[in-house]
């Protein structure tokens, strides 16, 4: 007993530099990535900032930034100048970083059933263990996209980048149509708040009031105010100019149907993403599909749709993600008559 636990004693100590050495990379990449992150706001960033957003304790920062600077990847300290700034090396290096975690974003939001809210932390645990090779496999997988699901440019395997579009929507102008461009996940909290309201890229708006306390926006013919925190995640550049007020057009989904009557589906909501979009497509919820609402059960979810003579089963939640323009009576397509509501 005593052999084995100097045995499992000996292969800890033999560990921890291993260890040690990931934490330092990990940690290294992680400044590397929030300075330039910084940098492409126009807002460089100190050594404290830096050592507040990725958890450096005061007392190691020093020697932490010393170390990037010895490496090459930071420009020496001037007198006087407190921001940190980097070499061509540190911004190549930053970049690559950048790449390989908006390209697993990317991935997550199109190839798995992941919920947005946990792309980011995902991807901030694949960046760190992927080779080159994988990057570039992922990357021609994905049809080498040029923006990941939060519409940020994703780096070229050379370093190129593109420039964000757009401005945060606190910048615009009441009355100003816009359309959503940028949507930033952190902090969580802010991000999930944009979600709550059904907002993704391209959501056309009409920005209403712009105070201290939040915007004020018209979407889907309701009008609903951000906070200063979500209003500040919420990247906005001009809509294309249009005869129609899409920002006034209230959204009608499955889940609004009743039993016996019909509508035809006019795509799914951009929050289905990944696996879950995949699926609804493949049970033919298509644009111009023609949908009945046949049965519901007696606790009133789920609800069996006729989709192509079939009868599909959805929840609620899912129902919700399918857009369709209701046929009224009267009108050029006829609906189906009622059928007996019983249990599917």
């Amino acid at each position: 007993m005593a052999h084995g636990f100097r045995g499992i004693t000996w292969l800890s100590e033999w560990l921890w530099p291993i260890r040690t050495r990931w934490k330092r990379r990990v940690l290294f990449e992680d400044a590397l990535k929030f300075i330039h992150e910084r940098e492409e706001t126009g807002q460089p960033a100190t050594a404290e900032e830096l050592a507040s957003a990725i958890g450096i304790p005061p007392k190691s920062l020093p020697g932490f930034v010393g170390r990037l600077r010895e490496i090459g990847y930071l420009e020496p300290e001037q007198e006087g100048d407190r921001y940190l700034r980097l070499t061509a090396e540190g911004r190549q290096e930053a970049l690559r970083i950048v790449r390989l975690h908006r390209l697993w974003e990317r991935y997550l939001a199109e190839q798995t059933g992941l919920a947005p809210e946990e792309w980011h932390a995902a991807a901030h645990r694949l960046e760190h263990t992927t080779t080159p090779e994988t990057a570039n496999s992922l990357a021609a997988q994905l049809g080498f996209p040029r923006f990941d699901p939060h519409g940020d440019p994703i780096p070229t395997e050379t370093g190129e980048i593109a420039r964000r579009e757009g401005t945060p929507i606190s910048e615009s102008k009441p009355g100003d149509v816009v359309q959503v461009c940028h949507i930033e996940d952190e902090p969580l909290a802010a991000y999930q708040e944009l979600l709550a309201h059904d907002l993704h890229l391209g959501t056309p708006l009409r920005v209403e009031k712009i105070r201290q306390d939040g915007v004020t926006v018209r979407h889907q013919g309701q009008t609903i105010r951000l906070s200063p925190e979500a209003s500040a995640n919420l990247w906005v550049k001009a809509a294309p100019e249009t005869e129609s007020k899409p920002w006034e057009q209230p959204r009608a989904t499955l889940a609004d149907l009743q039993v016996g009557e019909v509508g035809i589906v006019k795509g799914i909501s951009p929050q289905c993403r990944g696996l879950q979009r995949r699926r609804l497509l493949d049970l033919g919820f298509v644009p111009g599909t023609r949908v009945v609402a046949e049965l519901r059960s007696p606790s009133g979810d789920p609800t069996a749709y006729r989709v192509r003579n079939t009868l599909i089963a959805l929840r609620r939640d899912q129902a919700q993600l399918i857009d369709i323009e209701p046929i009224h009576a009267g009108s050029s397509t006829t609906p189906l008559q009622p059928v007996q509501n019983r249990s599917p």
